[in-house]
Order: structure tokens, then C-alpha cells, then sequence
């Protein structure tokens, strides 16, 4: 088992079981009850010959926007969400100078974790301490969609959002909010090319919500 295996396997499943966080290697899910997802997670960096380097990122699915990522998937696609794929916002866990690669480095450099062979426990600790003081009870938060909407119009590092704020503001209210509001959102929508078909597909989500024809 590699280094960075065994500090997930040691220091960072521990935490995120314990949150409620489901893992299948060094991926780590957890499912709000309205289908809402956080999918944290590990990217290596060839950079150091002396050293495993790594992000260790994470980012918020709300389930209105991964349905219309799926939009057009084939019946019975079940790919779910996965690190540095889609998301509403991405946020990195930054590692304390002790154990950055490079803790005077502007960002995203200075994110980057360092393990050794000779500093895991020291890696370890440092990352169970960070995950459960301070990236667990964030993720949690933001898994709130009204928390997720108020970092999403005032994001800052570090997390990021990565979806056009009116576009956010639709996805995450789109079945709660008044018809009238969603409209008045649309209106407000650039659409990036000929294929975008957003509006359609958020009048149609809006028809089936109250049962009425959808709109051209």
C-alpha cells in the first residue's frame, strides 16, 4: 500500500466515517437528504521526486445540477458525482505550513500537501485535524442550499464557485420558489452556445413541478 494510501486509510476515512461521509478509496461521499452531494477527495502531483504531493479537494453537487448534467445520459446511466468532475462550487483543504509542499507559495500551490516517509504520522495528524475542525463542518454547512447560495454570491478562497451565479440561483430554488421569481432569473441567462438549452430545460422542470404545459 503506497504512503498516501495508507495516511487515507489511517488518519482520513477515521474522520470522514465518523461524519457520516461513505468512502470507496480515496473518494469520500456524503448524500444530503434531498439528494444534494460533497465528494472530497485526492490528486497526486508529479512535481517532488522526494516526496507525495497532493490536493485534497472537494466540491457541492446540488441534485438539480447533476440532473441537468445528465440531461441528455442514456436510460439507466447511474454515474454519480466524482472529485474535480462538475460541482456548484469546489473548495480545497489547505494544509497548515508544517506540512505544505510550498507554505510561502501564492495559490493554488501553497494547497498542496507533502508527505514523506519519514512525516506521515506528523502528515496524518495534520490532515484529521483540519478535515474535522474545519472542511467536515463547512461541507456540512454548505450542504444547506441556502448556505450553498449565500458562499456561491460571496465565494472566497478557498473555495470557488464554477457556475454562473443566475444559473445558481435558479438551480438551487427551482422547486421551492415562485414561478414568477424563476422567470425573472431567466430572463438574466447567457447562454454559452446554440446547444444550451437551459431555459427549456428549467421551464420544463417548472411545468412538471405544477402541472401545467411547458413554455417555448
Amino acid at each position: 500500500m503506497t504512503p498516501l494510501n495508507l495516511l487515507v486509510r489511517d488518519y482520513v476515512a477515521p474522520v470522514m466515517k465518523a461524519a457520516g461521509f461513505k468512502r470507496s478509496g480515496r473518494t469520500f461521499r456524503l448524500i444530503a437528504g434531498n439528494g444534494d452531494q460533497a465528494v472530497l477527495g485526492f490528486a497526486r502531483h508529479a512535481v517532488d521526486p522526494h516526496a507525495a504531493v497532493f490536493d485534497v479537494s472537494y466540491g457541492i453537487v446540488p441534485a438539480p445540477y447533476w440532473q441537468w448534467i445528465k440531461r441528455h445520459s442514456a436510460d439507466g446511466d447511474t454515474r454519480v458525482p466524482i472529485v474535480f468532475g462538475p460541482a456548484v462550487l469546489s473548495g480545497r483543504v489547505i494544509p497548515p505550513p508544517r506540512a505544505a509542499h510550498a507554505p510561502d507559495a501564492e495559490m493554488p500551490f501553497r494547497a498542496r500537501w507533502a508527505l514523506r516517509g519519514d512525516n506521515g504520522t506528523v502528515r496524518g495528524e495534520a490532515l484529521a485535524t483540519v478535515l474535522h475542525d474545519e472542511t467536515v463542518p463547512e461541507i456540512v454547512h454548505l450542504l444547506d442550499r441556502s448556505n450553498l447560495l449565500q458562499e456561491c454570491r460571496h465565494p472566497a478562497l478557498p473555495v470557488v464557485r464554477l457556475v454562473p451565479l443566475t444559473r445558481v440561483e435558479i438551480l438551487l430554488r427551482v422547486d421551492e420558489a415562485p414561478v414568477e421569481e424563476i422567470e425573472s432569473l431567466l430572463g438574466d441567462v447567457q447562454l454559452v452556445s446554440r446547444g444550451d438549452d437551459f431555459i427549456t430545460w428549467t421551464r420544463r422542470r417548472l411545468s412538471t413541478r405544477n402541472g401545467s404545459a411547458p413554455e417555448a
